[in-house]
């Protein structure tokens, strides 16, 4: 049972029209997710990460072709400065480390710039067919099979208004004469069900745009690798049902006609963004669990120590935390006295707490 103290306030998402891979997996992991996901209220707790960046980053040098590693070196860096400027945007008034300081940073760099500049370990056919040298900015259009350009579609925004569906797959190509659908991921990792659902969607897009079904999806990886499957009809159907009954869901709750289910635990809430805000998280997280620590508190007072603000909270969540905690260096806003007030993924185990750059906070109703 939820604190006394502790009123939650479920997530109010606007009306979609359209699913989108991203939308669709946050729904498969928790419903109270997806609803946070489009409440506007909650946007201040959808930011970039680094890992974001990164992919960012790749893709836009992916995109074009060069002649010599000093070439993809210098495109990096402006790439780079590109992104970060983003992350600086976003996190303000923190400062987001620099980029070198990135996850994978280095290694993604290593690995594209080998599958952009031809040499004889690199599979120039490849390269070519994965982005080619004539790459076009997106397009952001509804397609029909009347004016759908020819292919190759390189991050094509799509979107069907029957479907209720849209996204933008990185390529649609024909390889060998096989319609293919890819997307390209900076990181490794094995073929999710997201990441197959989220092809599946794409085809559903193409289908609808062509009128004709992709054979393939591919997953293709900075290093050269890649991972698919074939694509069976029965399989882009059953994921056009799963898409069409969250937005029905979604739309129910936006306008107040039910409740959205939270699934709180180890698997599901670690990369949650929403943790801050979800009244489920917060009596389910324990101790052991492998995310970012968070709580939420009755705010005692505020100060300063030096030039950093700090925060006092009588802590209501989690149960198994001391009473008391200090939270130093918060960059945003500083609460009023009085108020509820959540924190995220800052340091410290005991009494006192530091904020990181990336900290996030949130202010409950009352």
């Amino acid at each position: 049972m939820a604190p006394p103290e502790l009123t939650s306030r479920p997530p109010r998402p606007a009306v979609v029209d359209h699913v989108s891979p991203s939308l669709l997996s946050a729904w498969n992991r928790c419903r109270l997710r997806a609803g946070f996901d489009l409440d506007p209220a909650a946007g201040s707790l959808r930011r970039m990460g680094l890992r974001a960046a990164v992919g960012i980053v790749a893709h836009a040098v992916l995109a074009r072709r060069f002649a010599t590693h000093e070439e993809v070196a210098d495109a990096w860096a402006a790439e780079s400065s590109r992104a970060y400027a983003l992350l600086a945007q976003a996190w303000a008034p923190a400062s987001p480390p620099a980029p070198q300081n990135w996850p994978a940073w280095a290694l993604t760099k290593h690995q594209v710039t080998k599958r952009v500049v031809p040499n004889s370990t690199t599979d120039s056919a490849v390269v070519t067919s994965a982005y080619g040298s004539s790459f076009r900015a997106p397009e952001r259009l509804p397609l029909s099979r009347q004016t759908a350009p020819g292919l190759p579609w390189r991050e094509r925004w799509l979107e069907d208004g029957v479907l209720g569906l849209k996204g933008r797959p990185d390529l649609v190509e024909r390889a060998s004469g096989v319609l293919t659908v890819a997307d390209f991921k900076t990181g490794r990792g094995d073929l999710t069900d997201d990441r197959r659902d989220q092809l599946l969607i794409y085809a559903a897009l193409v289908r609808s745009s062509l009128g004709e079904l992709p054979m393939r999806a591919e997953i293709r990886h900075a290093d050269g690798s890649a991972q698919g499957f074939a694509i069976r009809s029965e399989a882009v159907d059953d994921v056009v049902r799963r898409a069409s009954h969250a937005r029905s869901v979604l739309n129910d709750a936006a306008t107040g006609h039910q409740g959205l289910e939270a699934a709180p635990g180890p698997e599901t809430c670690p990369t949650c963004p929403f943790r801050v805000a979800c009244s489920p998280f917060l009596q389910t997280y324990q101790p052991d669990w492998v995310c970012g620590q968070v709580v939420v508190g009755r705010v005692l007072s505020t100060g300063r120590l030096g030039a950093r603000p700090y925060i006092d909270l009588d802590v209501v969540a989690p149960r198994w935390r001391s009473r008391q905690l200090r939270v130093v260096g918060l960059a945003q806003e500083t609460p009023t006295r009085g108020e509820m007030f959540s924190v995220s993924d800052f340091e410290g185990s005991l009494g006192t707490g530091f904020a990181r750059w990336n900290t996030l906070s949130w202010t409950w109703p009352q």
